[in-house]
This record gives C-alpha cells, sequence and structure tokens, in this order.
C-alpha cells in the first residue's frame, strides 16, 4: 500500500485551484465591504439622531434660561411688594399687641370699678335698712 494521500483525489489544475482561491477572498471581500456599509449606514443614522438631540437639549436650555430670566424679574418687580406687606403685617402686629395690652387694663378697671359699685350698693344698702 502506498502512503500517497493524493492519488485518490482528481486532479485539479494549479490555475483552477488559484481562481477558486481568488473568488472565495473576493465573496469575503464583498461581504466585509457590505457590512462595513450597513456599519457606516447605521453610524450615519445614530449621527442624525445625536444631532437631533442636540438640537433639542439647545432649545430646552433656551427655554430654561428665558424662564429664569422671568422668575427673576418677576422676583424683582414682586420683592419690594412684599417688603411693603411684610412692614405693615408687622407694624399690625405691634398695633394688635399695644390694643391687647389697653383691653386687658381696661377690662381690668372695669372688674375694678363694678367691685367699686357693688360696695358702694352694700355701703347704700346698709344705711337704709
Amino acid at each position: 500500500m502506498s502512503e500517497d494521500t493524493t492519488q485518490g483525489l482528481p486532479p485539479r489544475p494549479f490555475e483552477e485551484r488559484v481562481l477558486a482561491e481568488l473568488s472565495g477572498i473576493r465573496q469575503e471581500f464583498t461581504t466585509q465591504r457590505e457590512t462595513l456599509t450597513r456599519l457606516d449606514d447605521r453610524l450615519t443614522s445614530v449621527e442624525g439622531r445625536l444631532t437631533s438631540l442636540e438640537e433639542k437639549v439647545g432649545a430646552l436650555d433656551g427655554k430654561v434660561d428665558g424662564l429664569e430670566e422671568k422668575v427673576d424679574a418677576r422676583l424683582r418687580e414682586t420683592r419690594p411688594i412684599w417688603e411693603g406687606v411684610l412692614a405693615r403685617l408687622t407694624a399690625i402686629e405691634s398695633e394688635l399687641a399695644r390694643m391687647n395690652r389697653q383691653f386687658r387694663s381696661f377690662v381690668a378697671d372695669i372688674f375694678q370699678v363694678r367691685a367699686r359699685v357693688e360696695k358702694l350698693e352694700e355701703d347704700n344698702d346698709k344705711r337704709t335698712a
């Protein structure tokens, strides 16, 4: 028995083997190129979406800046009003405290007058009896 393992193979010319190999390389290259094209298309799509997102974030940033300016303007407009209201409330509270003290004094005076009237009535009743 011979040890030549190529005896059972059909003879194939060298040119045919080279052409078959080149065809396989060409198919691989075409497949890789298609894959790269799909990746490039996806990357382009992602870049477009990212650009759109950047534009939307920029628009939102502008809106937030506008709102901050409006809030600051309103605060500048209303701050003097609230300061005036606070000053008036402080004055009202102090006036109420003063009136409360006067009212308590007035009530105490009424009790004293009532006690004196009752004493006078008792003295008058004792004299007439």
